[in-house]
């Protein structure tokens, strides 16, 4: 298991994957709050000179709040894409290109080839987006002034990472099934921001992984009861597409010819 825990680690560094998320996740979060503090404004007071500062607040949400708030809601939209299109090749790719025979001849398990991808890049994907909104929170609070503590947003960075590892999961089970990393991004992104739309319609968020991030938005001093329900199934799906990639993985016939 250390072997390949250390193979995905030199993979997301020699292949810049951890580089281009933390740019990717770092770079919203410090530009949301400059666009909501000026950018924004300045663009409305151009298009309607007129527009006076009550009008203009009553346009735009001029806080610390809703300027995370707004960072959160770029995640989800764009940085789920980021997500998905880095890291779409993560098995896709090696079943393509049948270089997974090394790592089993040398002795690896299936398992141990998903599970080293999960714990490595999740960890990851766990870490940035409490780190990138805590940093959101601290330069928004420097341009607006701190409304709201620092639980919240620790809080919604966790949720918001956990939400990513269930990406992850989905990239990893797709990826599994297509071999085709472009496919596997695409086939992803559709599940989750259609997973997202049936939520909203019928109000069903607390049933499904997109309750994590309708939480999060929250930025509540005090979780809602029924945040237990999205964590559980979120976990639960999450291990279930863990297990079918697993079993994916065993089904596939390999050319160990190709050593």
């Amino acid at each position: 298991m250390k072997r390949a825990l250390l193979k995905e680690l030199r993979y997301g560094l020699r292949n810049s994957r951890f580089l281009i998320l933390f740019i990717s996740f770092f770079f919203f979060a410090l530009m949301t709050p400059v666009m909501t503090k000026v950018v924004l404004p300045m663009i409305l007071q151009s298009q309607f000179p007129g527009l006076g500062e009550d009008a203009l607040a009553g346009m735009l949400d001029l806080s610390q709040r809703g300027s995370l708030q707004s960072y959160m809601g770029d995640i989800f939209e764009v940085g789920s894409l980021i997500v998905a299109f880095t890291l779409c090749s993560l098995l896709a790719q090696e079943l393509r290109d049948n270089t997974l025979v090394l790592p089993l001849c040398s002795g690896l398990r299936f398992s141990h080839i998903i599970l080293a991808k999960m714990i490595v890049f999740g960890s990851v994907l766990i870490v940035l987006p409490v780190a990138a909104l805590t940093a959101s929170y601290i330069y928004a609070g420097l341009l607006f002034s701190f409304e709201i503590p620092l639980w919240p947003v620790l809080l919604g960075g966790l949720l918001q990472g956990l939400f990513m590892l269930f990406l992850l999961a989905c990239l990893l089970l797709t990826g599994a099934l297509t071999r085709k990393p472009i496919v596997s991004g695409i086939t992803s992104l559709v599940g989750i921001y259609g997973l997202y739309a049936f939520g909203s319609l019928l109000n069903w968020h607390n049933y499904l992984p997109t309750g994590l991030l309708v939480e999060a938005q929250e930025l509540a001093d005090r979780p809602s009861a029924s945040l237990i329900w999205p964590i559980m199934i979120t976990l639960a799906v999450i291990s279930l597409f863990t297990l079918l990639s697993i079993i994916r993985l065993h089904r596939l016939e390999w050319q160990m010819k190709t050593v």
